[in-house]
Formats: C-alpha cells, structure tokens, sequence
C-alpha cells in the first residue's frame, strides 16, 4: 500500500498553480478551470485542487492488486464500516477501481488500484526530482499525511487493527502520536489526540538532495510565504524539512533523507522528542 494522492480544495486556484511551482511541481495538461492537477513524477497526478472552501477533501491509498482491494472491502464491509465502489470516481481519478470510505475522523478514503501513468514525462519547472519510489523497495508514495482526531483510540482501532498498518514508533509530545507505516518509507501515516478536533495537520513532500529543500525555502522567504516551521531535522525518519501552509490552509513539509524501514531489522522505539534541531514555530 502507498499513499497515493491527495484531494484539496481552496477559493483561489491561482494562488496554487504559483505554490506548486515553487515545490517543484508540475502542473499537468490534463488540468482545467475547475481542477488543478499538479504532479511530482510519472504520475498523472499526485495532488488535485478544486475550487471551494479551503479543505482536504479526500485522501487517496494505492491498493497492490485487485484482489487486495476486495479483501479491504470485505474487511471494512464485515466491520460494519460503509465503504462503496464507484467507477464513475474511478474514472475521474485516473484508476482502474476504486472504493471510498471515511475513517473515525470523518476523513474521506479513497482505496484505489491501477493508477494512470501520464503519457508525457515529469518535467519539474525548478529541476525537483521527488522521492516517490526505491529501487528495488517499490513505489512508496508520494510522501505522507500527518492528522489529528478527537478520538485516538478508535482511529488506533481503525488503521492498525482493521487496515493492519505497522507501527514504526511513538513520539511523546503533548499527547502520544503514532508514526505508521504501510512500505518502506518510515511512515505514511502519523496520528496523535487533539481534543474536540479531527483534521489534517500537513502532507510531507520527499525530494532528492539538500539543495533542493535550501532553493525551495529561499523561494518562499522570498515570496514572502507564510512559512510554519523554519528548517530542522525529525528525530524519528531523520528528515530534513522545513513546513509552509499552502493556499488550501494544510501545512506541506518538504524534505529529504528520508529514513526507509527494514521490517526484518527494525524495532519500535519511544522518541521524547520530534526534532533533533530546528523546525522552529513560525508565524505563517
């Protein structure tokens, strides 16, 4: 499973293609006046943006196969969660199939399989290669989501013990937070209790070198950017990032030396700490 796409909304698309451009992203041809289709790699897309509210919308998870989609199904389906299949949304997703729940938080899911690889190549306006995938590890998604729930036992519940993530460790914040995994990546997912809250805190964006994260946060001080967290080191995947809140109100971290999992040889750990230095609060 990988982290596949992810679904906003925001009242000025403008504002995005300029933000995008400044990440590196591609906007893809296939965008119209109504969806913002911004990719990262081969891809067709990897995030979209319609107009409306400032909000993520829905978050999409790639499926390995069509039988493993159906056997989520299933287990969703037996653990008296509503989950549907629409080909129509398949269709406008550029996926073979696709079925569509929503976690404890009210988040809508997308579990999909056969994502559509663009006929023409990723070029990224500012030279950005992505880490979306590992030789030899497999696709790995195009980075990770990080959300928050009113309820922390029940989304536990919900993404360990019914979609079987693994957890790769704790960090001990205000409150506990899950850092989970579903490939090599370190995590795809993190989650911690905020109360009376259920929403999506950022998506992280993984890039090839240094440079590249240093020419990006230039970009943004440059634009006068709201940025949220000045550059630094996690302690836990050891990215280096930096965190600047995009036009649909979620922070994106951008990064890289990501740290990859070996199941055979990892063990969970209990971190005091998110940051080894930096990521210093911001105003943005």
């Amino acid at each position: 499973m990988a982290c596949g796409y992810i679904g906003l909304s925001c009242n000025a698309l403008q504002d995005w293609r300029t933000f995008a451009a400044d990440l590196g992203m591609q906007v893809s041809s296939d965008s119209t006046e109504t969806r913002l289709l911004l990719r990262v790699d081969e891809r067709a897309f990897r995030v979209s943006v319609e107009p409306g509210e400032d909000a993520v919308r829905y978050v999409g998870w790639e499926v390995a196969s069509e039988q493993g989609l159906d056997r989520l199904a299933v287990r969703l389906s037996a653990a008296g969660i509503e989950c549907t299949e629409s080909p129509d949304l398949a269709i406008e997703r550029g996926v073979d199939r696709l079925i569509r729940t929503a976690d404890p938080g009210g988040n809508v899911l997308e579990f999909f399989v056969g994502a559509r690889i663009a006929r023409e190549p990723f070029v990224s306006p500012t030279g950005a290669v992505f880490v979306t995938s590992h030789r030899g590890r497999g696709d790995l998604g195009f980075g990770h989501v990080v959300v928050t729930f009113d309820d922390y036992e029940a989304a536990r519940h919900f993404y360990i013990d019914l979609l079987g993530f693994d957890v790769s460790d704790i960090c001990l914040l205000e409150q506990p937070w899950l850092f989970t995994r579903v490939n090599p990546r370190h995590h795809s997912l993190a989650f911690g209790h905020v109360p009376g809250q259920s929403a999506y805190h950022h998506f992280m964006l993984e890039v090839t070198d240094e440079d590249t994260v240093g020419r990006a946060l230039d970009r943004f001080m440059d634009a006068g950017a709201p940025l949220t967290a000045g550059l630094g080191r996690h302690t836990n995947d050891l990215m280096l990032s930096f965190y600047v809140r995009s036009p649909s109100g979620i922070e994106v971290e951008y990064g890289c030396q990501g740290r990859l999992i070996d199941d055979n040889a990892w063990s969970t750990a209990t971190y005091e700490s998110d940051r080894i230095w930096g990521h210093r609060r911001l105003g943005g």
